[in-house]
């Protein structure tokens, strides 16, 4: 069976990562920077960086993500440039940090991902609950479209080599397959003759 699509992205990721290592100074790469690269709004290259779990650096009040975590963006574009969406693409562990400030947007969108926070003594309060919210449905939805896009890759494969199916499955195929062979003047004319029958025509 050939390798499924998130490995070979996955490999592509690690060899574009291990050619930024020896860089001593990585660049920083501007959020407009970025927005102009892929063509996209600031507000899907946000979700492009959620999913990711990419946080942004701030410098100078201003947001920059790293070279490395330009290697994922990158990789995510052609990603959904092949497949119209972002799932399906493996999420990397979290990268990034960003600077405690109210009122911007990087904290507004890089913020909510921050883990649960389970305590013995349940001293966590209904409000910072809440707040978890998009964490867990986000690891919800990535769980789902991960099994989606392996039964998808599953189905393909099934239907390119349907001797890999089941005795049972495949009789059903040929059953469907079999189709009687209709002599098309003769069906006309039974077609003909029922209407005759009914004296809708002489």
């Amino acid at each position: 069976m050939e390798d499924s699509k998130p490995d070979i992205e996955q490999e592509q990721v690690e060899e574009a990562l291990n050619n930024t290592e020896n860089e001593e100074n990585l660049e920083k790469v501007a959020i407009l920077q970025l927005t102009q690269k892929y063509g996209v709004s600031k507000a899907q290259l946000y979700d492009r960086m959620r999913y990711l779990n990419i946080k942004t650096w701030k410098v100078s009040g201003k947001a920059y993500i790293d070279a490395n975590q330009v290697v994922y963006m990158d990789s995510l574009h052609e990603h959904i440039k092949a497949n119209g969406r972002m799932d399906g693409y493996p999420v990397p562990a979290p990268s990034g940090i960003v600077e405690e400030e109210a009122n911007t947007l990087a904290v507004a969108q890089t913020q909510e991902l921050a883990p649960p926070n389970y305590s013995a003594t349940r001293t966590s309060s209904q409000s910072h609950q809440v707040n978890n919210t998009p964490s867990i449905v986000q690891s919800a939805q990535n769980k789902a479209a991960g099994t989606l896009y392996a039964e998808n890759l599953l189905a393909r494969q099934f239907i390119e080599n349907p001797e890999l199916l089941p005795e049972e499955l495949q009789q059903k195929i040929r059953e469907s397959a079999s189709f009687p062979i209709i002599d098309p003047f003769a069906y006309a004319e039974s077609l003909i003759n029922s209407v005759r029958s009914e004296g809708l025509i002489k």
